[in-house]
């Protein structure tokens, strides 16, 4: 059995990394693969860099698709491990399809996972939700939480809409969000700047998120905007993806010039 204190010691995801934990444990005892619920796929990333030692384990990230922005961690024995496809088509979620019309009323993937939480499905149980430009939005759910949403009529404000489940391969998959260098000017260093910068989200915007504790700094989430970050900190913003300081440099008019990675 994995030591639990000695891993989530220094941890900053001290729940998901407890979970892998959990799951590891049952991998382990019953020689099968188990799954972790949903979380973005930088974290996932991020929690196994503390697993690295551990040979009697392997791990496996996939979210249903190959550029999904929330996945899963497959765990595994180190000694008997299944093959990738056979993980991918083992995966446990299936597609859903939210349709409407949104062509007077817009709405943004964060409106859709909150309509499905409100109904029910627990946070870590869904994976990515995209638009489908004005006709609704498509995306992944845990395969075990969505029996009570199929052929279901809802409301999002006034719109009507529809629920059905579908298989993954049924979906039309986004695009893959591309790695992008990001050069700015700013007064100073603070969190709030330097977030709605990267993000490309207004800083009014940016500081209501903050104090909703959707930013995370670190790993940790953080409810000051007034921080000032240093190289090398890296922020994450739910649904909106992460961003990491490459550099920082005083001016002459004594105004920062950040560089920014987003991913």
């Amino acid at each position: 059995m994995i030591d639990l204190k000695e891993i989530l010691l220094n941890s900053n995801y001290k729940k998901e990394t407890e979970e892998l934990i959990n799951i590891a444990n049952l991998a382990y005892k019953h020689w099968e693969t188990y799954w972790t619920g949903f979380n973005s796929t930088y974290v996932c990333e991020e929690i196994l860099k503390d697993f690295e030692n551990l040979n009697d384990f392997k791990f496996f990230i996939y979210g249903g698709f190959s550029s999904s922005q929330r996945s899963r961690i497959a765990c595994f024995r180190g000694d008997n491990i299944p093959e990738e496809d056979a993980l991918k088509s083992n995966f446990p979620a299936q597609g859903i399809k939210i349709i409407g019309n949104f062509l007077f009323d817009n709405a943004t993937q964060d409106d859709f996972r909150s309509l499905l939480i409100e109904n029910g499905i627990n946070q870590i149980k869904v994976g990515d939700i995209w638009t489908i430009g004005d006709r609704g939005a498509q995306g992944i759910i845990d395969n075990s939480d969505i029996k009570h949403l199929d052929e279901k009529i809802f409301y999002l404000r006034d719109v009507k809409i529809k629920v059905n489940v579908v298989d993954i391969d049924e979906l039309q998959i986004p695009s893959g969000r591309l790695k992008k260098l990001v050069n700015t000017v700013e007064a100073s260093t603070r969190l709030d700047a330097i977030a709605s910068a990267g993000f490309r989200v207004s800083r009014t915007k940016i500081i209501e998120r903050i104090e909703h504790g959707m930013l995370r700094l670190n790993g940790s989430k953080v409810n000051k905007p007034t921080i000032n970050l240093k190289i090398g900190d890296k922020l994450e913003l739910e649904n909106k993806g992460f961003i990491e300081i490459l550099n920082l440099e005083i001016t002459k008019r004594e105004r920062w010039k950040v560089k920014l990675l987003r991913k």
